[in-house]
């Protein structure tokens, strides 16, 4: 059974943080999170678990492990998507930038998902620059969801996805971005990334 330690290391390893960089995050030296992992200090200071939880991006509760490994899943962080990306865990995970915790009942059985990272402030303020969103990859969605869209290969975008007979239009939540409408052969520049599932924003 992995003691919170085990976590630490293993939370700190993910993200590619140095025990002197957690440590200057912490505002503690390098020695102190070397004894947190080794297990050597066992009665970590309540506040220094908040500090850490939020430096790893998990909960106090995980930390402790009073969550069980479980129900705990590490989903990828993405700066971006493109159309040419495949929809695999292997090239979905060489294209993180870090990995953020989600509870397992959270996700549907058998289904693929990521996190990614909004830029930008074309959905504001639903969505604001550096909110990450927790992403099913799919192929097509309904109409009238939040979905992340390519057009013509280029990074993907979040937009309101609304189908007509003969058009896609891609809808913005800032009125200083107007819609985008596609129609005929030009809905073929269009490919959908995956659903919008919940949004994740730190304050």
């Amino acid at each position: 059974m992995p003691h919170t330690g085990d976590r630490i290391r293993r939370l700190r390893k993910e993200r590619s943080l140095t025990q002197e960089q957690l440590g200057e995050l912490l505002g503690v030296k390098k020695a102190a999170v070397a004894k947190y992992e080794n297990g050597t200090v066992t009665n970590i200071k309540a506040h220094n678990i908040i500090k850490l939880a939020e430096a790893l991006n998990t909960t106090p509760e995980y930390l402790l492990g009073w969550e069980s490994d479980g129900d705990i899943v590490r989903l990828p962080i993405l700066a971006s998507v493109s159309a040419g990306m495949g929809l695999h865990a292997d090239s979905l995970n060489n294209e993180a930038i870090g990995y953020e915790p989600v509870c397992s009942d959270e996700l549907g059985a058998g289904e693929q998902y990521v996190y990614l990272r909004v830029s930008g402030d074309s959905m504001y303020p639903m969505f604001i620059d550096g909110d990450l969103i927790l992403v099913r990859c799919q192929t097509s969605v309904d109409s009238g969801s939040y979905a992340v869209v390519t057009i013509d290969n280029e990074d993907g975008v979040v937009k309101r996805i609304i189908y007509g007979k003969d058009f896609i239009e891609l809808q913005s939540i800032n009125p200083m971005y107007p819609p985008r409408r596609f129609e005929g052969r030009d809905i073929t520049r269009i490919r959908v990334f995956g659903l919008v599932k919940q949004l994740k924003r730190n304050f």
